[in-house]
């Protein structure tokens, strides 16, 4: 099974020369732990190492081929079925190579497409729901704690690290879970991203030595993936989750169009009233709308005067401000130094 250069080269090699064989049949769902330690379902999402893999190749004819790195099987099962509801020791990680795949998920049927990525935090119980149709889907299992890490090792922006603690374990009250759909991306991109995944599941299931480390930074790739090219929607049964990810999505959107963006923008974006963009900012970041814009303009226009030789009335221009003389005065406002001293003092 070596030699695939993405993930879904494997999945293509698994139908063509695994899955042409006979399979077992087996009438008994999987099994996992509850945090009581009492089985309750999928034995094979109980995990040792604060990292592993599990591939499940579907068939629409009911055969599913799957490997972990502790076994791999081929089996013939009823479709379309329902799995057990079940919630994990650990933070899932699903991403759909090929067809679709469904889940229930906060008492909805929700499916997701292929090329999505879906993680599920330890409290939110689910179950998977097999159609009768060709699917494949990896699993990422990883530990809270390794996973906590590997964010603070992250070199990302605050908001994805706070967005993520949350969504994913800092809560124990809520139920919650991330979908991520991708953006508009070149071919090479996709390929970067699938690329990066078949490296992950060959380390993790050959485990030669140094593997944890190639792993560590293989995840570290696939968060700043994440982050650039796709975008993050929180499902939650709480309404603070719902507020702090569209907290999220919004300051986004203002940090990428800093120089341009108005509360009419807001509006023709998100369609809410701009009075909700006040109220979320001043909650959650204690500053407006017009505040918080300002916030982010002065500081990109630092980092150009530290970084660049562009003239000041360039940097004022590219961070929203036609008036030269206006930018100068809410610049020394903010900082209690102009421009210049700023760029001298760096210099």
């Amino acid at each position: 099974m070596d030699g695939f250069y993405r993930i879904s080269d494997r999945v293509r090699h698994i139908r063509e020369i695994c899955m042409s064989e006979e399979p077992q049949n087996d009438s008994d769902d999987l099994r996992c732990f509850s945090s009581q330690g009492q089985l309750s379902s999928v034995d094979n999402r109980r995990i040792a190492d604060d990292l592993s893999i599990l591939l499940v190749v579907y068939g629409a004819d009911g055969t599913e081929w799957s490997i972990s790195p502790a076994w791999q099987r081929f089996i013939r099962r009823e479709s379309p079925r329902c799995g057990w509801f079940h919630k994990h020791e650990y933070v899932e990680i699903l991403y759909v190579i090929e067809g679709s795949f469904t889940q229930i998920l906060l008492g909805e049927k929700i499916k997701f497409s292929q090329g999505e990525f879906v993680i599920t935090d330890q409290n939110c119980e689910h179950a998977d729901y097999i159609e009768a149709e060709d699917a494949a889907v990896l699993f990422l299992q990883i530990r809270s704690d390794y996973m906590e890490e590997l964010l603070k090792s992250y070199d990302g922006t605050d908001e994805m690290r706070q967005f993520l603690f949350h969504a994913l374990w800092r809560q124990k009250r809520e139920q919650s879970f991330l979908e991520l759909k991708q953006t508009e991306k070149t071919e090479g991109e996709n390929l970067d991203m699938e690329r990066i995944l078949e490296v992950l599941v060959s380390e993790n299931l050959e485990k030669e030595p140094g593997y944890d480390k190639i792993e560590q930074g293989l995840m570290i790739r696939i968060l700043q993936h994440l982050c650039r090219d796709y975008t993050l929607q929180l499902h939650s049964d709480s309404r603070e989750g719902r507020e702090k990810v569209f907290l999220y999505e919004l300051e986004c959107f203002i940090r990428t169009n800093a120089a341009s963006v108005t509360a009419a923008k807001l509006e023709e974006k998100f369609h809410y009233h701009r009075n909700y963009y006040n109220l979320i900012l001043k909650k959650y970041r204690g500053k407006s709308f017009r505040q918080y814009v300002k916030e982010i303009r002065m500081k990109y226009a630092r980092q150009m005067l530290e970084q660049t030789a562009l003239p000041v009335k360039q940097i004022a221009h590219q961070v929203g401000y036609e008036n030269v003389s206006h930018f100068y005065h809410l610049f020394e406002d903010y900082y209690g130094k102009t421009p210049k001293e700023i760029r001298e003092k760096k210099q």
